[in-house]
């Protein structure tokens, strides 16, 4: 398994996250861990999520960026431009109804960005399960195909609580 990880910068009220390699329910904590700081910035003007180099991402992350798609919008009034040139990563985000809380780009122009890589966070697997079940309802709560398609593995994670 390729390990992935993800990196963050900011220029002036832009934030930028990029994920590299493969992005798992491992990264979730340290994701949520950004998201809980960005959601604190008095001002945002724009958030960029560069998947240029994603080669996967499982649906964990997936709904722990349209949470964060979410969030934005209605603390700061921003939808993220997610930046996708694998044509599977963007079927990926389009079927899972992305493109209705986000702005799906195949690029942007080339710009030199100083990226630092987040630190791992590491957690109790009750927590990481309960980030598991959270992420997964906000994705469900976007559609009924997603509802559909991930009911059963939320109740079965609810019963192990």
């Amino acid at each position: 398994m390729n390990a992935g990880k993800i990196l963050a910068a900011d220029y002036k009220h832009m934030a930028l996250l990029k994920f590299v390699g493969e992005v798992r329910v491992v990264m979730s904590s340290t994701l949520d861990n950004y998201c809980n700081n960005l959601y604190r910035r008095g001002i945002l003007d724009a958030m960029v999520v560069d998947m240029s180099e994603t080669r996967s991402i499982d649906s964990t992350a997936l709904g722990m960026l349209a949470k964060m798609s979410i969030q934005l919008r209605n603390r700061f009034n921003v939808m993220p431009t997610i930046v996708s040139p694998n044509p599977d990563i963007t079927r990926i985000l389009r079927s899972m109804s992305f493109d209705v809380i986000c702005n799906i780009v195949s690029s942007l122009p080339k710009q030199q960005t100083q990226y630092s890589e987040l630190k791992m966070q590491m957690e109790s697997e009750a927590t990481v399960r309960d980030k598991v079940i959270d992420a997964h309802l906000t994705l469900m709560a976007m559609s009924e195909q997603n509802r559909l398609e991930f009911q059963d593995l939320v109740s079965a994670l609810k019963q192990q609580e």
